[in-house]
């Protein structure tokens, strides 16, 4: 059979999975490219050595950093540091503090916790201090986790950070490079924020009807405190341990998994010597849930990436684009990137870089012109997919579900995509 044929009826399969909702799609993930790679011809050893191949690169750079990244914050949300520092910021602001506010601090914070080069660090800093407020506010978490990646997106020129890595080895350039001519994309967000605290607030306020707490803060105090493990004496402590774990990752650069293994071992003697295993058993179920997403996503991109699929649809997408439309081909799949990726892995949707490289360079367009828009822009786009594992940890920590997250941020980032390509036409950073 061939290879494009059945690319095209893996796709059509996983958007089916998506839609229907008729069988577990992280079962769909696995299955299904496993057989699509045999029906092409591959046998079972040749298709197990490079899932396992997937597998463990996965595992090396998430798998065991996601462990140790939910035991750590698990047992700074039972310490009650992040409910502490929620109180003190509420009381200081009293009549001021609002959903507005709320929506400036998810921006504010999401933005700095990216400096960490990962989105799943970032979220992981983001939300347990947010989402106390999100609750006390009755803010809709959804909404808070599509601000706060789009503040994230912005800030992805950074020439640490993982989507850099990705987007430069993919196009064959330099980080530095790409990175500076990212920059200008960045600030194109920032028209694009705003209108989105606009529209978030709108709709805020006529489902709530205020942009005040609607929760007490003493119930919540009240509720806090009843807490068993609550540690209030070391909440120094474990705020000194936090910015020293926040400057390893965002100004040292050190690998996350090791920063996270210390800090998970140092607060646990600390705070819990001797009932840490209590507090571990809490995260099992969301870990587990999230690692076996993590292994099917990686599954369907083993078989994609190792059977020809990438090649085949980039050949056919060269094949049925009209000639005028050649030279604007890197325009229209970013305008297209977010609705892409909800049904394609990003890392597949980068392999097409070369392609709209080349293309570029028989119209005298620079490569990083081309590829530049992508570096912040895709970004968006890897919150609002269920093939992406960091959706999953978002959705975790901000108590959502990803079904149904993912068809609310598909729309609204589509939209917040195309205000940035606006933006960069008007201000030139784009030119046509």
């Amino acid at each position: 059979m061939s290879v494009l044929i059945m690319a095209v009826i893996l796709i059509h399969i996983v958007v089916a999975t998506v839609i229907t909702k008729k069988a577990p799609f992280n079962f769909v993930l696995m299955i299904v490219p496993i057989v699509c790679a045999l029906l092409l011809g591959y046998s079972v050893e040749e298709t197990s050595t490079f899932v396992v191949g997937q597998l463990s690169s996965m595992m090396e750079s998430a798998g065991f950093m996601l462990l140790f990244a939910f035991l750590y914050f698990q047992m700074l949300t039972e310490a009650g540091m992040f409910d502490t520092i929620v109180m003190a910021v509420t009381k200081k602001l009293g009549n001021k503090m609002n959903v507005i506010v709320i929506m400036v601090l998810t921006t504010l914070i999401g933005g700095f916790s990216i400096l960490t080069g990962n989105f799943t660090p970032a979220y992981l800093i983001t939300f347990p201090i947010l989402v106390p407020l999100y609750k006390e506010f009755d803010f809709d978490r959804e909404a808070a986790f599509i601000i706060a990646q789009t503040a994230m997106s912005a800030l992805c020129f950074i020439p640490w950070g993982i989507g850099m890595a990705y987007t430069a080895s993919s196009a064959g350039l330099d980080a530095n490079e790409l990175a500076a001519a990212s920059m200008p994309w960045g600030l194109c967000f920032i028209p694009a924020i705003i209108l989105q605290w606009v529209y978030f607030g709108w709709k805020h306020k006529r489902r709530v009807g205020t942009f005040q707490a609607v929760v007490a803060i003493e119930k919540v105090e009240k509720e806090t405190q009843e807490n068993p493990n609550l540690r209030p004496k070391l909440f120094w402590v474990n705020l000194i341990i936090f910015i020293l774990c926040l400057v390893a990752l965002g100004v040292f650069g050190l690998d996350p998994y090791l920063v996270f293994i210390v800090a998970t071992v140092v607060t646990a003697m600390i705070n819990f010597p001797k009932n840490f295993g209590e507090i571990f058993a809490k995260v099992g179920p969301m870990y587990l849930n999230i690692l076996v997403m993590l292994i099917a996503i990686n599954i369907y991109q083993a078989v994609f990436n190792n059977t020809g699929m990438v090649g085949a649809l980039s050949d056919a997408l060269l094949a049925v684009c009209p000639d005028f439309l050649l030279r604007y081909i890197h325009i229209i799949m970013l305008l297209l990137c977010v609705v892409i990726i909800y049904v394609i892995p990003f890392q597949i949707f980068n392999a097409l870089y070369p392609i709209f490289i080349s293309i570029g360079a028989g119209f005298g367009i620079p490569a990083v012109a081309v590829i530049a828009p992508f570096v912040c822009n895709l970004s968006l786009a890897t919150s609002s997919t269920p093939t992406n594992s960091s959706t999953y940890t978002g959705c975790a920590l901000t108590e959502t579900e990803v079904q149904h997250f993912c068809k609310k941020a598909v729309p609204i980032q589509t939209v917040t995509n195309a205000v940035v390509v606006l933006t960069a036409v008007i201000f030139g950073v784009l030119q046509l």
